[in-house]
């Protein structure tokens, strides 16, 4: 999937979400991360809060925050996103990008570098996402303060 950033006007006041999305594309076997344990409740709260706060196409985008692990070495790798990004977290989610979209999500590249959005067509697809994440695993980065680039 290969996505260019285009801006479009705001409506209600609210961002739309087409303005921060970058160039890109994640690989199918890509991991996606996301700090955890979810329950549905909380992917819930989660796709709401960004309903709230922005757009897609001038809808209000109902999605869930995760990194994708798009290098094998370094910040952007999936040992530099639990050691930075994630370290706080004792549980994560760790899933194939090609878990998620055959779930019927969609994965865009959004704001910085590693940061996707995982857009959910509607709250009734919350279970489904939750179990497209499988159980939380342990992060054996947990505690570790490597410090990030800024």
């Amino acid at each position: 999937m290969s996505v260019s950033i285009r801006r479009f006007d705001s409506v209600d006041g609210l961002p739309d979400l087409r303005g921060s999305v970058r160039d890109g594309r994640i690989p199918a076997a890509c991991p996606l991360l996301r700090g955890g344990p979810d329950s549905i409740a909380k992917l819930r709260r989660h796709a709401e809060r960004t309903r709230r706060a922005f757009l897609l196409d001038g809808i209000p985008a109902l999605g869930i925050s995760m990194f994708a692990a798009l290098d094998r070495a370094g910040e952007d790798s999936q040992g530099g996103i639990l050691s930075t990004k994630l370290a706080t977290y004792r549980f994560v989610h760790i899933v194939p990008a090609r878990t998620i979209v055959s779930a019927g999500f969609w994965i865009v590249p959004t704001f910085s570098r590693p940061h996707v959005t995982v857009i959910i067509k509607s709250i009734d697809d919350i279970p489904a996402l939750f179990d497209a994440l499988g159980p939380p695993q342990l992060n054996d980065k947990y505690g570790e303060t490597r410090r990030r680039k800024r």
